[in-house]
């Protein structure tokens, strides 16, 4: 079992994720994984403008697509719960499971509206 731990204090998501840029008037969150033995199993980052958010910055085992959805279904939640309704990403290496949730790939952006991909096919491993 994987545990995905919420992270919404901004100076912890900057030591997280140093590499992500944070704007005045945006709502950013993270989510750490462990395993049942409490091993970090990865991250991923989100940010929230209006009725829009992006899933990125995610580090993982990548060939884990139940991790991945997890996390991205993690992600999702955090989004919809701060009133986002659209949901981006751009990730390649992950689009074998965004399509699987339900994401609409346009020249390499995923987008879908949150609630269709939450209720998404999940992984079938």
């Amino acid at each position: 079992m994987i545990y995905y731990k919420p992270v919404t204090d901004i100076g912890e998501l900057k030591k997280l994720f140093p590499n992500e840029k944070m704007q005045d008037g945006g709502i950013y969150g993270g989510y750490i994984g462990f395993d049942e033995c409490g091993n970090n199993v990865g991250k991923c980052f989100m940010s929230v403008f209006g009725s829009k958010c992006s899933v990125s910055a995610l580090e993982c085992n990548l060939n884990d697509k139940l991790l991945v959805e997890g996390f991205v279904r993690a992600a999702l939640n955090f989004c919809a719960n701060r009133n986002a309704y659209m949901a981006y990403s751009t990730d390649e290496r992950i689009k074998d499971v965004l399509l699987l949730l339900g994401f609409e790939n346009n020249n390499g952006v995923y987008s879908g509206d949150i609630p269709t991909l939450l209720k998404g096919s999940c992984c079938k491993h």
